[in-house]
């Protein structure tokens, strides 16, 4: 039978803020870009980069779910979904579940439910961490263990299942991550989408079960958007990208490509460039056939956001996908989309010590003292901005505020590594926690401005030059202190 992924349906509100945001963003860029309206020169540089920015990642944001909602049902590509070619045809298929130093009731579910399967397949275990442990319950499971050489423990997660992928030979191989235990239907529901001889991955959304915990609440929020409106926009123009984990390969796909990319971190996306590259599809069906956990911890969520952020500014540096000629317009287009959001660690950065600036100093990069021209732009600006996510979403958490903000330093961190080329060390999301003195240095920066916010509000109300202007900065530097405070309690909570 055939079986059409149905784009996902947004709400009328939605829509309508949808159709508004270019009208609120060019209103506000007609007056923050013109030098006219500048108060001091030297921050309004930096208004202008961190405007910049966020436009640009609005705009790209706005423009691939709104360019797949108007296409026509014909232009949409649409899947097979064919048990019967699956029942025909027998293939063969690996599990692949790369581990390195989880904790192992964890590992220990997400092998138990791969074994599980409803497809006859083969389960290895591919183990950084050399654990004893481990290799205890892939004897009990009757499963494979394989533990590269120490002289072979290169290149981190890539290194290690092109080291599984030595050891197998099935048509298709399913990844997943220590963390992500996949429902019984997994290979069932994906496996017949290969009847089409192009396709080389198909992948699943990331979908976390331990929201209780704040920190992994704000960032399974953070990331709804990405999974409910973008992938599925993406898939619409062959552009879905891999994500590392809940999703299965086409090995021969693999090999034209020689192998997962060798690389410390973002091999996923690499991986995915290439085969685009070759000319092979891939498809993202939205249902959720795995459950994953979110980073609880500040440590874990600062590793995968860091390792997150220098797969997007390697690309943007080293292989820029606007500059690769056998991608497709759409395919340079999505992937550049991609990359640029990590900039936003300079804007948030840049939003958060403009206005402490200007309590401290009374200086402002741009002319709004005793001015109602910034507001009356700014306003409907802001409102499309903070209500459109609220609205895709159907909710708004202070979770989600608290660690999007608090992302600007591993956002910051990353581009400085790729920039200067320093070496990178893969460790695990679910990693055993880190010392206090390594989390401390992780989180000066938000104590730092939490800190200078105080101070900037008992500065600024010494004696204010404009009392509207100086309310108006006081509320955002302490909303601004409050959310990094919030984030923080919360996180060193959980450490």
């Amino acid at each position: 039978m055939i079986h059409r992924i149905k784009p996902h349906q947004i709400h009328n509100t939605a829509l309508l803020f949808m159709l508004i945001t270019p009208f609120t963003v060019l209103f506000y860029a007609s007056y923050v870009f013109n030098p006219e309206n500048a108060g001091n020169m030297y921050l309004y540089f930096f208004q202008v980069i961190a405007d910049a920015i966020a436009i640009v990642i609005v705009l790209t944001l706005w423009l691939t779910i709104l360019l797949d909602l108007i296409q026509p049902e014909y232009h949409k590509r649409q899947q097979k979904y064919d048990t019967a070619w699956l029942t025909k045809n027998n293939v063969s298929v690996d599990v692949l579940i790369p581990v390195a130093h989880e904790p192992y009731a964890i590992i220990k579910e997400t092998v138990t439910n791969a074994v599980l399967l409803d497809y006859p397949h083969t389960v290895s275990i591919l183990d950084d961490g050399n654990s004893k442990e481990i290799k205890k319950l892939a004897e009990d499971l009757q499963i494979t263990y394989l533990s590269r050489p120490k002289r072979k423990k290169q290149f981190a997660k890539s290194g290690n299942l092109n080291y599984g992928l030595q050891h197998v030979q099935g048509e298709f191989f399913a990844v997943f991550d220590a963390d992500h235990v996949p429902k019984k239907t997994f290979l069932k529901e994906l496996l017949p989408f290969f009847e089409n001889q192009n396709v080389a991955l198909v992948q699943t959304p990331q979908h976390y079960g331990n929201t209780d915990n704040f920190i992994a609440e704000g960032t399974a929020k953070a990331q709804e958007i990405f999974y409910k409106y973008v992938q599925p926009a993406k898939n619409s123009y062959n552009a879905t990208f891999c994500v590392g984990t809940n999703m299965i390969y086409r090995r021969s796909a693999i090999d034209t490509i020689g192998g997962i990319p060798l690389l410390n971190h973002s091999e996923d996306i690499w991986t995915t460039i290439l085969l685009h590259e070759e000319g092979f599809e891939t498809i993202f069906y939205n249902k959720i056939l795995a459950e994953g956990r979110a980073p609880e911890s500040i440590s874990s969520f600062f590793r995968q956001q860091n390792r997150w952020a220098r797969g997007g500014f390697s690309l943007f540096f080293t292989h820029n996908p606007l500059f690769i000629p056998n991608l497709t317009l759409d395919q340079r287009l999505q992937y550049f989309f991609s990359n640029i959001h990590y900039f936003s660690g300079f804007a948030i950065l840049i939003y958060l010590l403009l206005p402490i600036i200007y309590l401290l100093f009374g200086v402002h990069p741009m002319n709004v003292l005793h001015n109602t021209g910034w507001l009356i732009h700014y306003l409907p600006y802001f409102l499309t901005i903070y209500f459109l996510p609220v609205f895709l979403l159907r909710e708004y958490k202070l979770s989600m505020i608290s660690v999007s903000l608090a992302s600007f330093a591993p956002y910051l961190q990353a581009f400085i590594s790729v920039v200067l080329k320093n070496n990178y060390k893969w460790v695990a999301t679910e990693a055993k926690t880190v010392s206090f003195d390594v989390i401390m240095v992780q989180i000066w920066p938000h104590v730092f401005i939490i800190a200078l916010s105080l101070l900037a509000i008992l500065v600024g109300w010494y004696n204010p030059e404009d009392f509207t202007t100086t309310l108006v900065t006081t509320f955002w530097v302490f909303l601004n202190a409050y959310f990094l405070f919030v984030f923080l309690k919360n996180g060193l909570f959980a450490q």
